[in-house]
């Protein structure tokens, strides 16, 4: 009986499999890279624009007390929550309820790309009041009244330094400039905190190292440079920049004082 031969097909090598291998998650390792820089210029964008309506009611307030800003950290025992229910410290001393109540939005203004769950949990007054994306500069403008002020702005320590702090449209030298709201973060992975400290007050406050977000959040002021080493940064006068850390360093960008002397190196000092 003749027996036909089998056909031989030739196979890949053990090189080409890997070859290919290699060309497939090469392309699927773009793809991914390529779909983050997406999604994380949507984030941006998406912070973008809650600043500027976030400055549209800053400002809004400002105009309605006769050009006097909002203090940065204060005690308002008229500040309720999103249902009209009174509340109590520390949560009617940060910004985001007291702006609430001047007449702003929560979710899409001080809370997005993620933390609108705030909202939805059992805590959410204490979480709003905490953990908004965008931190304010309360120290330097509006002043902050806290206890866990680093300089509160009292009668003897104003008389000391002089008037540190902002707290009228009128005076503010360079508003184009002089920042307001800034991207911030409580820690790692924790893309919210209700305010952002400047690099140095009477001494230095941030630290000379360069930013990497696994260090203490406290380290560079609270402030989160999570687009590509740049930070969300809404100004005075209502415009928004996108500014790197060494941008962020100079103090005439945080000091209406700092602005005046145009001292980018610039400390707070007693006036006699």
């Amino acid at each position: 009986m003749k027996t036909t031969p089998r056909s031989h097909f030739p196979g890949f090598t053990l090189v080409e499999l890997l070859t290919t291998i290699t060309i497939i998650a090469t392309i699927a390792g773009a793809s991914a890279i390529g779909y983050q820089s997406v999604c994380q210029k949507a984030r941006m964008v998406t912070e973008i624009n809650a600043s500027r309506d976030l400055m549209a009611a800053y400002l809004s307030d400002a105009a309605d007390n006769n050009g006097a800003v909002m203090p940065g950290y204060q005690t308002d025992p008229n500040t309720t929550d999103l249902n009209g229910k009174p509340l109590a410290h520390p949560m009617n001393a940060r910004y985001p309820w007291r702006l609430a109540a001047a007449g702003t939005g929560v979710e899409g203004t001080m809370l997005f790309n993620g933390n609108e769950s705030a909202l939805r949990k059992a805590n959410s007054d204490y979480l709003v009041s905490v953990m908004p994306n965008l931190g304010i500069n309360a120290v330097l403008v509006g002043g902050h009244y806290g206890s866990g002020s680093p300089l509160p702005p009292s009668p003897r320590i104003v008389k000391y330094y002089g008037k540190f702090y902002l707290d009228r449209l009128v005076e503010a030298v360079a508003p184009e400039r002089l920042i307001v709201f800034a991207s911030a973060r409580s820690g790692e992975n924790s893309p919210g905190y209700f305010e952002i400290r400047s690099p140095q007050l009477t001494s230095r406050a941030w630290s000379p190292a360069s930013f990497t977000q696994d260090t203490p959040a406290s380290r560079h002021g609270f402030v989160d440079f999570r687009y590509s080493g740049k930070a969300v940064v809404a100004n005075l006068a209502g415009n928004v920049e996108l500014l790197t850390e060494n941008q962020l360093r100079d103090m005439r960008r945080w000091s209406n004082q700092a602005a005046a002397a145009n001292d980018e190196n610039f400390f707070i000092k007693p006036i006699n």
